[in-house]
C-alpha cells in the first residue's frame, strides 16, 4: 500500500511537471511571436496554409484566447499523463497534428489558429475514455471534463463566424476514435471491480444430472 502511495505521487508530480513543459512553447510563442516569423495559421488546400498544420497550435488572437487554452490544456495534460500514461504521448501528438491537417483539408477558406483543437481532442478522449471502459475512475474523470468543459461541446457547430468549429470538430471527433481504439488497453489497465457475484459460480461443483425413465 504504501509503494503505491508512493507510486501515485511520483506520477502526480511527472504529470505536472510534464503539463508545466508542454504548455511553456505555447505561451513562448505567444511573447515572442515577432520574432518568429514562420508562425502561421491553417488556410484550407493552400501550400502556405499547410505549415500551420505544425504551428497554428502556437498562435493566438490575443491574451484571452491563450489563457483560455493553455488553462485548459495544463489540465488536460495532468489527467492524461496521471492516468493514460501508456498512451498519453500517442494521444499528444496526434491531438496536435492530425486535427490540423483536417481542418487544412475542410474547413472554410480563413486562416485557423489556436490550440482549441488539441483541448477538444484531449478532452473529448478522456471523456469518451470513461465512457467506454466503465471504470468508476474514469466515469469519475468524463463528469469531471463535463463539468469543467462541458460548454465547449458546443463549439463544433457553425454558431460563431470567427470561430474555427472544423478544427474542433475535428478534435472532438478524432478524441472519439483515440479512445475507441485504446479502449482494450484501458480496460486492461483499469479492470471493472464486481461488487456481486454470479448466482451460477462457475468454481462451484455442478449437481449431478439425475434422468428417471417414465
Amino acid at each position: 500500500m504504501e509503494s503505491s502511495l508512493i507510486n501515485d505521487k511520483v506520477m502526480f508530480r511527472f504529470s505536472v511537471l510534464m503539463a508545466f513543459l508542454l504548455c511553456m512553447p505555447i505561451a513562448a510563442a505567444f511573447i515572442f511571436e515577432d520574432y518568429l516569423p514562420f508562425l502561421t495559421g491553417i488556410y484550407p488546400l493552400t501550400a502556405e496554409g499547410l505549415r500551420g498544420i505544425l504551428t497554428a497550435p502556437l498562435v493566438h488572437a490575443d491574451w484571452e484566447h491563450l489563457a483560455g487554452n493553455i488553462s485548459a490544456l495544463l489540465i488536460l495534460y495532468m489527467v492524461l499523463f496521471n492516468n493514460f500514461h501508456p498512451m498519453a504521448w500517442v494521444v499528444i501528438l496526434l491531438g496536435y497534428i492530425v486535427p490540423g491537417f483536417w481542418t487544412w483539408l475542410f474547413a472554410r477558406p480563413a486562416w485557423h489558429v489556436g490550440a482549441s483543437s488539441m483541448v477538444y481532442a484531449l478532452a473529448s478522449f478522456v471523456f469518451f475514455a470513461g465512457v467506454f471502459s466503465g471504470h468508476t475512475r474514469l466515469i469519475a474523470l468524463s463528469l469531471f471534463v463535463v463539468f469543467m468543459y462541458g460548454g465547449i461541446f458546443w463549439g463544433i457547430f457553425p454558431t460563431m463566424p470567427e470561430i474555427s468549429w472544423e478544427g474542433h470538430l475535428s478534435g472532438f471527433i478524432l478524441g472519439i476514435l483515440l479512445a475507441l481504439f485504446y479502449r482494450k488497453d484501458i480496460r486492461l489497465m483499469y479492470p471493472r471491480v464486481q461488487y456481486f457475484e454470479d448466482e451460477n459460480n462457475d468454481d462451484s461443483p455442478e449437481e449431478p444430472f439425475e434422468s428417471s425413465e417414465l
